[in-house]
């Protein structure tokens, strides 16, 4: 038995985040999301702890992404102006996300961090058509805040679930912390290229 989920379709996923929004005109906090997201993935992986043995570190790491993609998309899907159209482009990023990686055995911590770089970094198009009042400067500003809280809300998911499991040990642990240093240093390249050009002329003057 494996703990990959069911791969649902992201518009799916995005419906369901969006209707308490549209039935009472309210959006979720960020501690109700992230609750919400939390009692998700430990039902996961309670469906499916005894698949979870202490050799399989690729397993953890799924659910290392799993945790991070989940609330990452939750993340955004808070900050939205509205659930529906504007989404598109988001719900295709995040389905083409899903299948890379379970379709990927590399569940080392460089390709996991990788995966988890492009996942979240190529919410950036969606995330500045549904902002259009932000200049460029500020846009990325806080598309950057924005993918950060999530994806360490998604490691402190992770972590609490392994640790319930007593997982969180060994190479496991290693692996975990090293994936997290890999992942802050892909944001800051991600950053630095989507500099507004103005800045980069700058710092090259």
């Amino acid at each position: 038995m494996s703990i990959q989920p069911t791969v649902s379709s992201a518009a799916n996923r995005y419906q369901a985040n969006s209707s308490p929004v549209e039935s009472t005109d309210k959006k979720p906090s960020a501690s109700e999301l992230s609750e919400a997201n939390k009692r998700q993935l430990n039902q996961t992986i309670l469906d499916n702890q005894l698949s979870l043995s202490l050799r399989s570190d690729d397993k953890a790491m799924n659910l290392l992404y799993r945790a991070i993609s989940d609330a990452v998309e939750k993340r955004l899907a808070a900050q939205a102006p509205a659930a529906g159209s504007a989404n598109v482009g988001a719900e295709a990023t995040a389905e083409a996300g899903l299948n890379k990686t379970y379709n990927n055995e590399d569940t080392s911590p460089q390709a996991t961090a990788d995966r988890i770089v492009a996942f979240a970094t190529n919410f950036y198009q969606a995330f500045r058509e549904q902002n259009p009042q932000l200049n460029d400067e500020d846009g990325l500003e806080q598309f950057m805040q924005e993918i950060g809280k999530g994806i360490d809300q998604g490691f402190t998911d992770a972590r609490d679930i392994l640790t319930g499991l007593k997982k969180l040990e060994g190479k496991v642990a290693t692996d975990i912390d090293e994936t997290y240093s890999l992942i802050q240093q892909g944001l800051q390249d991600f950053r630095e290229r989507m500099q507004p050009a103005k800045d980069q002329a700058a710092v090259s003057a």
